[in-house]
Protein backbone atom coordinates (compact mmCIF):
# COMPACT_ATOMS: atom_id res chain seq x y z
CA UNK A 1 0.00 0.00 0.00
CA UNK A 2 1.40 3.37 -1.06
CA UNK A 3 1.92 5.96 1.60
CA UNK A 4 0.21 9.30 0.86
CA UNK A 5 1.87 12.51 1.99
CA UNK A 6 -0.95 14.57 3.50
CA UNK A 7 1.33 17.55 4.14
CA UNK A 8 1.07 18.61 0.48
CA UNK A 9 -2.61 19.42 1.06
CA UNK A 10 -2.10 21.40 4.27
CA UNK A 11 -1.24 25.09 4.59
CA UNK A 12 -1.40 26.14 8.22
CA UNK A 13 -0.52 29.71 7.21
CA UNK A 14 -4.17 30.11 6.15
CA UNK A 15 -5.37 30.67 9.74
CA UNK A 16 -5.54 34.46 9.36
CA UNK A 17 -7.58 34.07 6.18
CA UNK A 18 -9.84 31.54 7.90
CA UNK A 19 -10.42 33.85 10.88
CA UNK A 20 -10.94 37.01 8.80
CA UNK A 21 -14.45 38.38 8.49
CA UNK A 22 -15.67 38.37 4.89
CA UNK A 23 -15.46 41.79 3.28
CA UNK A 24 -18.78 43.14 2.01
CA UNK A 25 -17.99 45.89 -0.48
CA UNK A 26 -21.67 46.86 -0.81
CA UNK A 27 -21.60 48.40 2.68
CA UNK A 28 -18.66 50.63 1.80
CA UNK A 29 -20.27 51.51 -1.54
CA UNK A 30 -23.39 52.66 0.31
CA UNK A 31 -21.31 54.75 2.73
CA UNK A 32 -19.38 56.36 -0.10
CA UNK A 33 -22.60 57.11 -1.99
CA UNK A 34 -24.00 58.68 1.17
CA UNK A 35 -20.92 60.94 1.43
CA UNK A 36 -21.32 61.95 -2.22
CA UNK A 37 -25.02 62.72 -1.72
CA UNK A 38 -24.18 64.80 1.36
CA UNK A 39 -21.57 66.74 -0.65
CA UNK A 40 -24.14 67.44 -3.36
CA UNK A 41 -26.74 68.59 -0.81
CA UNK A 42 -24.16 70.77 0.96
CA UNK A 43 -23.07 72.41 -2.27
CA UNK A 44 -26.61 72.94 -3.58
CA UNK A 45 -27.74 74.49 -0.30
CA UNK A 46 -24.68 76.75 -0.23
CA UNK A 47 -23.61 75.30 3.11
CA UNK A 48 -19.84 75.71 2.91
CA UNK A 49 -19.17 75.46 6.65
CA UNK A 50 -19.92 71.75 7.02
CA UNK A 51 -17.21 69.62 8.67
CA UNK A 52 -15.60 66.73 6.78
CA UNK A 53 -16.83 67.87 3.40
CA UNK A 54 -15.30 66.60 0.21
CA UNK A 55 -15.34 69.89 -1.65
CA UNK A 56 -14.33 73.54 -1.48
CA UNK A 57 -15.68 76.24 -3.74
CA UNK A 58 -13.83 79.38 -4.80
CA UNK A 59 -13.99 81.65 -7.85
CA UNK A 60 -16.62 79.50 -9.57
CA UNK A 61 -14.51 76.34 -9.29
CA UNK A 62 -15.07 73.38 -6.97
CA UNK A 63 -12.09 71.50 -5.57
CA UNK A 64 -13.19 67.91 -4.95
CA UNK A 65 -11.05 65.48 -2.98
CA UNK A 66 -11.57 62.01 -1.51
CA UNK A 67 -8.56 60.49 0.26
CA UNK A 68 -7.34 57.28 -1.39
CA UNK A 69 -9.85 57.52 -4.27
CA UNK A 70 -8.17 58.23 -7.59
CA UNK A 71 -10.36 59.92 -10.19
CA UNK A 72 -8.80 61.00 -13.48
CA UNK A 73 -5.36 60.02 -12.16
CA UNK A 74 -5.46 62.12 -8.98
CA UNK A 75 -7.20 62.33 -5.60
CA UNK A 76 -8.03 66.05 -6.03
CA UNK A 77 -9.98 67.29 -9.03
CA UNK A 78 -11.34 70.70 -10.09
CA UNK A 79 -14.81 71.06 -11.56
CA UNK A 80 -16.64 74.17 -12.79
CA UNK A 81 -19.27 75.00 -10.16
CA UNK A 82 -22.13 74.64 -12.66
CA UNK A 83 -21.08 71.06 -13.49
CA UNK A 84 -20.59 69.86 -9.92
CA UNK A 85 -24.13 68.43 -9.63
CA UNK A 86 -23.68 66.32 -12.77
CA UNK A 87 -20.23 65.24 -11.62
CA UNK A 88 -21.52 64.02 -8.24
CA UNK A 89 -24.52 62.32 -9.85
CA UNK A 90 -22.16 60.45 -12.17
CA UNK A 91 -19.92 59.51 -9.22
CA UNK A 92 -22.92 58.11 -7.36
CA UNK A 93 -23.93 56.05 -10.37
CA UNK A 94 -20.41 54.75 -10.99
CA UNK A 95 -19.95 53.90 -7.31
CA UNK A 96 -23.21 51.95 -7.32
CA UNK A 97 -22.00 50.02 -10.37
CA UNK A 98 -18.77 49.06 -8.55
CA UNK A 99 -16.41 51.30 -10.52
CA UNK A 100 -14.45 52.23 -7.38
CA UNK A 101 -14.54 48.85 -5.63
CA UNK A 102 -10.80 48.39 -6.07
CA UNK A 103 -10.25 51.45 -3.86
CA UNK A 104 -12.85 50.35 -1.32
CA UNK A 105 -11.25 46.95 -0.81
CA UNK A 106 -7.82 48.39 -0.04
CA UNK A 107 -8.89 51.34 2.06
CA UNK A 108 -11.84 52.59 3.96
CA UNK A 109 -12.59 55.41 1.53
CA UNK A 110 -16.24 55.54 2.49
CA UNK A 111 -15.35 56.60 6.00
CA UNK A 112 -12.41 58.74 4.96
CA UNK A 113 -9.92 56.90 7.19
CA UNK A 114 -6.56 55.26 6.73
CA UNK A 115 -6.22 51.91 4.96
CA UNK A 116 -7.30 48.80 6.84
CA UNK A 117 -4.96 46.11 8.06
CA UNK A 118 -4.65 42.81 6.27
CA UNK A 119 -7.27 41.08 8.42
CA UNK A 120 -9.92 43.67 7.47
CA UNK A 121 -9.62 45.72 10.65
CA UNK A 122 -8.20 49.15 11.26
CA UNK A 123 -4.68 49.31 12.60
CA UNK A 124 -4.69 49.68 16.39
CA UNK A 125 -4.48 53.19 17.80
CA UNK A 126 -1.18 54.31 19.21
CA UNK A 127 -1.03 55.08 22.91
CA UNK A 128 -0.90 58.81 22.13
CA UNK A 129 -4.01 58.52 19.94
CA UNK A 130 -5.83 56.76 22.77
CA UNK A 131 -4.88 59.55 25.15
CA UNK A 132 -6.09 62.19 22.68
CA UNK A 133 -9.35 60.28 22.29
CA UNK A 134 -9.76 60.37 26.06
CA UNK A 135 -9.18 64.13 26.08
CA UNK A 136 -11.74 64.56 23.29
CA UNK A 137 -14.28 62.54 25.26
CA UNK A 138 -13.53 64.61 28.35
CA UNK A 139 -14.31 67.79 26.40
CA UNK A 140 -17.52 66.31 25.02
CA UNK A 141 -18.69 65.26 28.47
CA UNK A 142 -17.41 68.46 30.11
CA UNK A 143 -15.11 66.76 32.59
CA UNK A 144 -13.10 68.93 34.96
CA UNK A 145 -9.34 69.12 34.33
CA UNK A 146 -8.79 66.88 37.35
CA UNK A 147 -11.23 64.24 36.05
CA UNK A 148 -9.44 64.31 32.70
CA UNK A 149 -6.00 63.93 34.30
CA UNK A 150 -7.27 61.05 36.45
CA UNK A 151 -8.67 59.28 33.39
CA UNK A 152 -5.35 59.70 31.58
CA UNK A 153 -3.40 58.42 34.59
CA UNK A 154 -5.75 55.42 34.75
CA UNK A 155 -4.72 54.63 31.17
CA UNK A 156 -1.08 54.59 32.31
CA UNK A 157 -0.01 58.00 31.03
CA UNK A 158 3.00 59.75 32.53
CA UNK A 159 2.87 63.42 33.55
CA UNK A 160 4.71 64.29 30.32
CA UNK A 161 2.23 62.34 28.19
CA UNK A 162 -0.68 63.97 29.98
CA UNK A 163 0.71 67.44 29.20
CA UNK A 164 1.16 66.46 25.54
CA UNK A 165 -2.38 65.04 25.30
CA UNK A 166 -3.90 68.15 26.88
CA UNK A 167 -1.94 70.50 24.60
Amino acid sequence: MAKIDLSKFIDNNLKAEFDAKPYDVSKDRAKLIKRFEAALNQQQSGNSKVPNKLWKSKNGVVEFSVPSLTINGTTTNYIPEGQFGGFITALIELTGEGEFDKYLTISDVAKGVAPKGSAGTRPPKTFEQKLKSTVAAAKRFKWTPEQTKTALKDKGASDEQIKAALA
